[in-house]
């Protein structure tokens, strides 16, 4: 992270952003001399970007900042930015604004320290190389000859201590880099929308095919995956049934694929043609058709998975460290009970579970079992398993281990799901933080907004809050399961969530409410 504007302040010299020139005295943003009409509040934003280039800044904190309120829209910032890259893109052509402009999801905004610079420092004011040196040149020709033998042993020293250093610090150092050329490379928001499958064979793997390439795409660092901001997400379990989880709901994402499987006659392969598809438009942006070896499924769909990183310009996802076989995705779908002896746990598998859990279990001794065993088995939880362990504890009872779960993902980012919002709300409801439980309320209304059509939620939002108002976007979600069991454990949550909504609001009967199908007391 480097402050440009105070920076800039101090050596009284403007600031360029590729091609345009930001002078912070004056605050005014210009292309080859020619003054851009930018509105006050895009002006104290591209400032605040300024102030923390190439660390991306949560929305909350640009919302306080800027806006000085907690209860903006993120909705009034994302036209902001939108109205700041058009600035950009229209002085800018040969560039791509949302490269300069970097969006990280679930992290914020920032821009991009390759296309920011200070101006051309005057050679009256550049640093002289040999005035630096000077002192030291001349203090060696003062000083006497050095031991040979002492230079030979102190560079032997120093070596030794470098290489130590080096075996010592080279895992940290070297997931700090990555880390870093992450949130440099500006990610796409990818919706896995649904997954047709015409014939036998291919109805077959249908659910292996979905599981697996959930699973990459949850794993590779440069999509955001839309479909876990969807509600949904955490109802819809894996199925037979065209859709992905969570994507009948899910209203916005820079693309949405579409996959179409295919029986192939010969060596029991499978024919899949991909559609990345433009949602606004609904205009092809890039297909496919690729060969499924039934035997390798997941080797065959990581090749999918490069294929749409080279068109996106992503740096080629690696393999998976796990490795599991269709049988035994096969098995932890079929909707069985898991048995937890015996099984190889890894990524893959434990999310699984997980999800399997979650939805379908209700033998707590079980859920408990679960639990302990994947908290032996990762040093560090992934976030995906982290999100679906906070939703079995929050079955528990165990509140304050799911609240820790549900809000702690890496680098403390915030879930832009409405569902994990109402839990939290719950949870601080539970605690008695009312603070917390009315900013949770308002956090899942906004990110609703993802789901939920906006003059519907406008309309939710003209009328007085209370039990029902509460309740109506929730009830125009829509949901690919039809397990009454999951159906009536999360329509009671919502109710009952709602009915405490609607007492704190009225101020009457602020008794703790009880969740019968969740056991929550």
């Amino acid at each position: 992270m480097q402050d440009y504007l105070s920076s800039a302040k101090d050596q009284q010299a403007s600031i360029y952003i590729e091609g345009l020139e930001f002078n912070p005295n004056t605050r005014v943003l210009s292309c080859d001399e020619q003054v851009i009409d930018l509105e006050p509040r895009s002006i104290e934003l591209l400032e605040l970007f300024l102030t923390s280039v190439g660390q991306p800044l949560a929305a909350e904190h640009i919302i306080e900042s800027v806006w000085q309120s907690n209860f903006i829209s993120k909705n009034v910032l994302t036209n902001r930015i939108s109205t700041l890259r058009s600035v950009l893109q229209k002085h800018l052509p040969d560039s791509d604004a949302t490269k300069i402009l970097v969006t990280y999801p679930r992290k914020g905004y920032f821009l991009n320290p390759n296309s920011v610079s200070f101006a051309a420092t005057s050679p009256e004011t550049a640093p002289n190389d040999a005035e630096l040196e000077s002192p030291v040149s001349q203090e060696g020709n003062r000083s006497n000859p050095v031991n040979p033998w002492l230079i030979v042993v102190s560079l032997a020293l120093l070596i030794s201590t470098a290489v130590m250093g080096y075996m010592l610090w080279q895992s940290p150092t070297r997931a700090s880099e990555i880390e870093r050329d992450q949130r440099l490379i500006p990610k796409v928001e990818l919706l896995l929308n649904r997954l047709d499958a015409i014939g036998e064979n291919s109805r077959k793997y249908r659910k292996v095919v979905k599981a697996l390439l959930l699973q990459q795409q949850i794993e590779y660092a440069y999509t955001d995956l839309a479909n876990q901001d969807a509600p949904s997400y955490f109802l819809d379990p894996i199925d037979s049934s065209p859709f992905f989880p969570g994507a009948k709901n899910m209203r916005t994402s820079d693309y949405l694929l579409n996959i179409q499987l295919k029986d192939q006659e010969v060596d029991k392969r499978l024919i899949a043609k991909i559609s990345l598809i433009y949602p606004n438009s609904g205009k092809l942006a890039f297909g496919g058709v690729y060969s499924i070896d039934v035997n390798n499924i997941s080797s065959s769909l990581m090749e999918i998975n490069r294929e749409l990183a080279n068109y996106f310009a992503l740096p080629a996802p690696l393999p998976p460290e796990w490795s599991v076989d269709n049988a035994e995705v096969s098995e932890l779908l079929s909707g069985k009970a898991i048995a937890l002896d015996g099984i190889k746990l890894n990524t893959m598998t434990s999310t699984l579970i997980a999800r399997q859990l979650a939805l379908f279990e209700t033998d707590q001794k079980k859920l408990v079992a679960f639990t302990n065993l994947v908290q032996t088995r990762f040093n560090r939880l992934p976030d995906e398993l982290k999100l679906w362990l906070g939703i079995i504890h929050f079955k528990l009872r165990d509140l304050q281990t799911a609240k820790e779960l549900l809000t702690n993902t890496s680098g403390n980012s915030t879930i832009e799901n409405a569902l994990v919002y109402m839990m939290v709300s719950h949870i601080a409801y539970k605690q008695d933080n009312m603070e917390k439980f009315r900013l949770n309320y308002m956090e899942s209304l906004v990110a609703l907004l993802r789901v939920v059509p906006s003059e519907d939620l406008f309309a939710r939002l003209s009328k007085p809050e209370s039990k029902s108002t509460c309740l109506q976007p929730w009830k125009s979600l829509k949901l690919s399961v039809k397990d009454p069991l999951i159906i009536k454990q999360w329509e009671s949550l919502m109710l009952n969530y709602c009915t405490a909504v609607g007492q704190q609001i009225s101020n009457q009967n602020k008794k703790p409410f009880k969740i019968n199908n969740l056991n929550i007391n």
